[in-house]
């Protein structure tokens, strides 16, 4: 049985909370926001946070490669 609109956002809120999740606001200047854009696209990503997220983890995970050796 399909989900209303009300238990979605239920479930949606209840994920949420779950996983700590809290907004993070950037203010960005017209060539930083054109720049992840294009990053974006032409890397696939289905939207620029999603792209965002990816740099983030790819620098992780290079400066723990560097930690350990």
């Amino acid at each position: 049985m399909a989900l209303t609109p009300a238990e979605r956002k239920r479930r949606q809120r209840e994920n949420e909370k779950t996983l700590v999740m809290k907004p993070f606001r950037m203010d960005l200047a017209a060539s930083e926001r054109a720049a992840i854009e294009a990053g974006a696209q032409a890397g696939g990503y289905e939207d620029q946070t999603e792209y965002v997220l990816a740099l983030v983890y790819a620098d992780r995970d290079t400066s723990q490669k560097g930690a350990e050796a």
